[in-house]
């Protein structure tokens, strides 16, 4: 997607900052990608779902790791998609190629709830336990979805 308002500059707050990592953690039986960000990252990574879900599926899609917020180890790219099938009770994160590319297979009903699971994070007051949420991935996804604030006091 382009356009001179790629992404939009009202859904991106001042200091918003996420790190994206493609890891391999012990309590998931398969590779795990991790979002982790502060208050401000995920609530624009949030709002840029929000904005994405009401794009017409066919003709959008959403590079996280391409975000000017959004910083990636290594080679990872990760872009969200709207699927078309909406019976789907869950989203794929499908791998593209061999190494670090994939792909979140999510029609847009579904990419709105997971759009504000990912708020409901990055509004989460200090101190509770919200501070991390799962992607809702079907068990043909090739890989696992980790969002967490790193701000939490």
């Amino acid at each position: 997607m382009t356009g001179r308002d790629y992404p939009p500059s009202w859904a991106v707050l001042p200091g918003a900052e996420v790190t994206a990592e493609l890891t391999t953690p012990q309590w998931s039986k398969k590779p795990v990608i991790e979002l982790l960000g502060n208050r401000e990252g995920l609530l624009s990574l949030g709002s840029l779902l929000v904005w994405l879900s009401a794009c017409p599926p066919d003709t959008e899609s959403l590079s996280i790791t391409g975000l000017p917020f959004v910083h990636a180890r290594s080679s990872l790219s990760l872009t969200v998609v709207q699927s078309l099938d909406d019976d789907e009770p869950h989203g794929r994160l499908v791998r593209t190629d061999k190494a670090q590319q994939f792909q979140w297979l999510v029609h847009g009903e579904l990419l709105r709830r997971e759009a504000t699971n990912i708020t409901d994070v990055g509004f989460c007051p200090d101190g509770y336990c919200c501070e991390h949420t799962h992607g809702n991935l079907g068990p043909d996804s090739d890989v696992e979805l980790f969002i967490a604030r790193t701000d939490m006091e």
